[in-house]
């Protein structure tokens, strides 16, 4: 038992203290692509429809090529320069019979790198390779983000169609019965007409509802080109929200592993290597030389060799230099100011789901209980002819609004 509390100490520490590159791997969606496709069917879960996105999606075939032109620009700046070829001819003048006393000269020419600029371009072009990386991977949890928000807005409104239904029926129930009581002369015409109007606003609001379905359904079934009209999803029981809530403080743990935190990271490791790239462009390269010289006057033939060397006299970078100096202190003050703000929204969603979760344990446990123990007994009530339909209009309105309150809040938290 030491040995295993010991072991979550140290991961513990390891989740604190992590680097960049583990932070990234916290970035990883629950999309799988190489998941065989599976087919559509009339109810889904969110695994079933996870997998659909990911054999699907066009946005997650799109980042293969992202990586792939990554990585063809680490190629070519990793390629030298190509070596350069020359030919001269001299004395070839309109008085001199043909080329008899021409000089022709070939040589062929190679640059050198040898102060580093070939490593520093293929450093900027890594640092791309991560940052697309990293992108790439924030794109597909984006995509997986945004499905379970699809998932949940069709799971919403199906629960609400439901609640409206069940509304509906009820509606009609309660009208049918005062039908009966006012042909035993039990009830007011006023009755009559109150509940007719209630049943005729829930419809109203069935047929909003099931638009908004619809809506919600095809907004879903779009990020796989799905065809079907429609589609019911299911989701497992409500999660235990209060163990939730105790894990959110550590949160705060992991500022740097926000991506806006992490892609300044990058950003400045890429500057970082543009400066180096600028310091060791100001030193030249050498260019060497070799070639064949023919002189037909006197019927002779020489071997030639050359080296070029640029003169350094001005430093041809020296503003770049300190742009990027300045860019980086800049940088350094963003990622500070991010981090603080970072910390502000977690705080404020803290915050925001801790009031979440505490009132739908409120509508949970005491409002919809309460209503539907009052609702009941005020039926009773009304059918012994007891109270008026108003009363019991408004406890059937309260507790159809606590319903449809209790499906808001879900929503919300997820």
């Amino acid at each position: 038992m030491k040995g295993i509390m010991y072991i979550l100490f140290l991961l513990c520490l390891s989740i604190c203290f992590s680097t960049v590159i583990s932070a990234n791997d916290r970035w990883q969606s629950g999309l799988d692509t190489t998941m065989t496709p599976k087919s559509i069917h009339s109810i889904m879960s969110l695994d079933d429809v996870l997998a659909l996105v990911a054999t699907h999606n066009p946005s997650l075939r799109s980042l293969g090529y992202k990586r792939e032109a990554a990585n063809n620009r680490l190629l070519q700046a990793g390629l030298r320069p190509n070596p350069e070829f020359s030919t001269e001819f001299e004395e070839v003048g309109w008085d001199a019979p043909g080329l008899s006393e021409s000089e022709i000269t070939i040589s062929l020419s190679q640059e050198f790198e040898f102060f580093g600029q070939r490593n520093a371009r293929k450093q900027i072009a890594l640092t791309d390779i991560k940052t697309t990386e990293f992108e790439n991977r924030l794109a597909a949890f984006d995509l997986y983000l945004d499905t379970k928000s699809r998932f949940n807005k069709v799971l919403y409104f199906q629960r609400k169609s439901e609640l409206v239904d069940s509304s509906v029926n009820t509606a009609e129930h309660i009208f049918k019965s005062i039908e009966n009581r006012m042909k035993q002369g039990v009830a007011l015409q006023s009755e009559l007409l109150l509940s007719e109007l209630e049943l005729q606003r829930f419809i109203l609001d069935r047929e909003e509802t099931l638009q908004e379905l619809h809506s919600a359904q095809l907004e879903l079934m779009a990020l796989w080109h799905g065809k079907t009209e429609h589609i019911q999803v299911t989701a497992s029981d409500e999660p235990n929200f209060e163990s939730v809530i105790t894990k959110l403080p550590n949160l705060l743990l992991q500022i740097d592993s926000t991506r806006n935190v992490l892609l300044s990271n990058y950003e400045m490791e890429r500057t970082d290597a543009e400066k180096y790239l600028a310091s060791v462009e100001t030193k030249p390269g050498i260019t060497f030389s070799g070639g064949y010289k023919r002189i037909e006057a006197n019927n002779s033939n020489s071997l030639l060799f050359g080296i070029s060397l640029p003169l350094p006299l001005f430093n041809k970078n020296e503003g770049k230099t300190a742009a990027l100096d300045a860019t980086i202190r800049a940088l350094e003050y963003d990622k500070e100011r991010t981090r603080l703000e970072t910390k502000a929204y977690i705080n404020s969603a803290i915050t925001r789901l801790n009031q979440l979760v505490s009132k739908h344990k409120t509508i949970d446990n005491l409002l919809l209980p309460t209503a539907k123990n009052a609702y009941e007994s005020l039926k009773k009530t009304y059918n012994v002819g007891r109270i008026p339909y108003t009363s019991l209009l408004e406890a059937e309105r309260s507790l159809n609004q606590l319903r449809f309150d209790h499906n808001d809040v879900l929503f919300a938290i997820y």
